[in-house]
């Protein structure tokens, strides 16, 4: 992706909460979404078959790599066409999540799954070859054939990997534990830290159970006036996410953070308060999911 994504940060910025204000901002700790571990692990499987994919060589895990630093995403940008690059959405904690993809245009987890399996900046399987190739598998076969009375389908793939995403919630963060009544979970760093998250506005994107992740907003792309969508990242993990922005132009958290309060909010923080916001984001990363162990 060219420069212009830095250049559309300088327009007027429009916020829009996808559910009710309050929802979006009241802070949560994170709960884990039910899921039946079976179909997970068959999940799991699958999440890291290249086979399944058109050439072979791809799985979801390429791009949502769960075992480098716990990121859930690329140390790198990823080349998704031709000409472009992007720096693929973490999957961790994203089964918290009541929108998807960059434009937020997706509501729904199975839907997410299945665009995501799909779509040609994705996966780019068709559902017959992507039912054809799992049926091939014997092992798969079987394991679908006893969980799914249907077997084979490319809904039940679909749920398959619902259930995994379902699994991949990060627990006993420091900041949950806070939130939950343990005031020595943070230190005198991170509580200034999260006061000042709160006094300069992080707070008002960055909220709900995912600190982001819920909401969009709409940027004028200085084309003819026209409005594009971006919905805000959680925040959770966020030190082992890098690259930072959907065009994955910053690699350091702490530059990220002067970035992001100058563009987005007009503030600009100083090296001790870039510092104090750094320290409280390191308490939302969490520990690595049992699915995972």
């Amino acid at each position: 992706m060219p420069r212009a994504f830095l250049q559309i940060f300088s327009c007027v910025l429009y916020f829009f909460c996808v559910q009710s204000f309050a929802a979006s901002h009241v802070l949560s700790p994170i709960a884990q979404p039910k899921f039946d571990e079976q179909k997970a692990r068959l999940g799991k499987e699958l999440f890291f078959d290249a086979s399944i994919s058109p050439s072979g060589t791809v799985s979801c895990e390429k791009c949502h790599n769960l075992y480098w630093e716990l990121s859930g995403t690329s140390k790198k940008n990823l080349k998704i066409s031709a000409n472009k690059e992007a720096s693929p959405p973490t999957a961790l904690n994203s089964a918290l999540n009541f929108i998807f993809f960059k434009d937020g245009r997706v509501k729904d987890i199975k839907d997410q799954v299945k665009q995501s399996l799909t779509g040609k900046e994705q996966l780019g399987e068709e559902p017959k070859k992507l039912e054809e190739k799992v049926g091939l598998n014997a092992v798969y076969k079987k394991e679908f054939e006893r969980l799914y009375p249907d077997g084979v389908s490319f809904e039940n793939i679909a749920d398959a990997l619902v259930n995994f995403e379902k699994a991949l919630v990060t627990p006993n963060a420091k900041f949950d534990k806070f939130i939950s009544g343990d005031e020595n979970a943070l230190d005198a760093e991170q509580k200034r830290g999260f006061e000042l998250f709160k006094k300069i506005g992080c707070i008002n994107c960055h909220g709900g159970v995912n600190l982001g992740a819920n909401i969009y907003y709409e940027l004028s792309s200085g084309d003819k006036g026209k409005q594009v969508r971006y919905k805000l990242p959680s925040l959770r993990n966020i030190e082992k996410t890098a690259p930072y922005l959907y065009s994955g132009e910053i690699a350091d958290l702490k530059d990220a953070i002067k970035f992001i309060a100058k563009e987005r909010i007009g503030y600009e923080l100083s090296d001790e308060q870039t510092r104090l916001l750094y320290k409280f984001l390191l308490a939302l990363s969490g520990e690595r999911p049992e699915i995972l162990k």
